[in-house]
């Protein structure tokens, strides 16, 4: 199964334009930390849900490009669900793109099988992305950062500098390590930063990518409806 991402490009000197991205694997990459420290941290913070250390990191999980979405508002069959911002990386006819998303997990499934609660709940992305090329010089002063709405209170979830993740280049030799085959039309989700004080299981999440350079922004945010 494929997928077509309807984006919109925006750089600095020209504006912004549609594009588009045709996707037939999504890959999301997990424990990407550059601080090793960092990495065990949400390992330990999984753990403590019941999660199980993964056997190998980065960890690698392969689900659908139909859980790829631009929309703001997804449904879920358990109340113990939650979101992770994420960069996530693309190629467009008009070059490698970036975006933010959010790789939305079940938890209570998570605690009895990684792989297949990563399939469980859509992955929602921001419509709009950059050109990687008009950013990588500036890559890890980018801001990742992420807030949750529990109970109509909204509050900062996830905040850092993609100095703390691994860089594009780095995700991609990790593919090709762990013998994944990496066409254009592969889709990359980079990993997530530690959370500032534990799970959320929100009404609402939305994640932001931040130029400090520029004062630019990509954004994505969703509302989160429970049917179970």
């Amino acid at each position: 199964m494929s997928a077509r991402l309807e984006l919109t490009l925006t750089r600095n000197d020209v504006g912004e334009h549609a594009v588009t991205a045709d996707v037939d694997q999504v890959l999301l990459l997990g424990y990407t930390g550059r601080d090793r420290a960092a990495v065990v941290k949400h390992i330990e913070e999984l753990r403590e849900l019941g999660v199980a250390a993964p056997p190998r990191v980065p960890m690698i999980y392969a689900v659908s490009p139909a859980l790829l979405t631009t929309t703001e508002r997804i449904e879920v069959d358990s109340s113990r669900t939650a979101g992770e911002a994420e960069i996530y990386v693309v190629q467009t006819p008009a070059g490698v793109c970036v975006g933010v998303g959010s790789d939305h997990t079940d938890r209570e499934q998570e605690r009895i099988d990684v792989a297949h609660s990563k399939g469980l709940c859509q992955k929602v992305l921001s419509r709009e992305v950059w050109l990687y090329a008009d950013v990588a010089a500036q890559w890890d002063q980018l801001e990742l950062r992420a807030w949750a709405t529990v109970d109509g209170q909204r509050h900062l979830y996830q905040q850092g500098a993609l100095a703390e993740l691994a860089s594009v280049p780095a995700l991609l030799e990790e593919v090709e390590r762990a013998g994944y085959q990496t066409p254009e039309r592969t889709l990359l989700f980079g990993g997530t930063l530690s959370l500032i004080s534990g799970f959320a299981y929100a009404e609402r999440f939305e994640a932001e990518l931040h130029d400090p350079h520029t004062g630019r922004g990509l954004r994505c945010g969703y509302d989160v409806i429970a049917v179970d």
